[in-house]
């Protein structure tokens, strides 16, 4: 796991969230009050002054990565290595995903319009064509994947993770196309929830009448 962490690519991606918040810093004026919370209506519901929004991605992504940091320290070798595939698409998706939310908070903070609603679902969108199409290639393991309590035998797991990586793509591509089409952000937060509840919930259904016999 460190040594995803370590990648040349998650540490360009790193170098570059490190470089947009240090440019955040000079190019919003200092007292510019910024949105860091919206509601599901899209609209923002919290606010914090520019130190405190800057800083939230790269926090929020240091914590994330101290997580992965530990389960990579403690967790079996043997279950990191099964999972390792997946690591290594899901770590650097994060990182990119805490680098488009700096981004766009320091366009907000410039006078763009607020496009954070849209801007997650498109990120969001891409992570789950990129997870989907990772997930049938993933060994069966405690720490990836669609994992379930009735998922105990190797056949099943890879069905399940089939099956889950085909509906997180299309999942994806419909929270990607919807992302661009909508414009009610309330339908947008729906959306979401499609592509991400609907292929859980069927996958589920699917793996548990696999693995009973149904």
């Amino acid at each position: 796991m460190n040594r995803v962490i370590l990648s040349p690519l998650n540490l360009g991606l790193w170098g570059a969230l490190i470089a947009v918040t240090l440019a955040g810093y000079g190019l919003i004026p200092a007292g510019t009050v910024l949105p860091v919370h919206w509601g599901i209506t899209g609209e923002p519901d919290a606010f914090l002054p520019r130190n405190g929004a800057l800083i939230l991605p790269p926090l929020f992504g240091a914590i994330v990565m101290l997580i992965f940091w530990a389960v990579g320290r403690f967790a079996p070798p043997a279950q990191l290595e099964a999972s390792r595939h997946a690591w290594r698409t899901i770590v650097p998706a994060l990182s990119a995903l805490f680098l488009t939310i700096a981004v766009t908070t320091i366009l907000i903070g410039l006078g763009y319009p607020d496009l954070m609603v849209r801007v997650i679902c498109v990120g969001l969108g891409v992570m789950l064509v990129v997870l989907g199409n990772v997930m049938p290639k993933t060994q069966r393991n405690g720490l990836a994947g669609i994992r379930l309590p009735w998922v105990a035998d190797a056949v099943v797991w890879q069905k399940t993770q089939r099956l889950g990586g085909l509906l997180f793509m299309a999942g994806g591509f419909l929270l990607l196309v919807s992302a661009l089409v909508l414009e009610d952000p309330a339908h947008l937060f729906v959306a979401l929830l499609a592509a991400l509840l609907v292929p859980i919930g069927v996958t589920a259904i699917y793996s548990y009448r696999l693995a009973h016999g149904g």
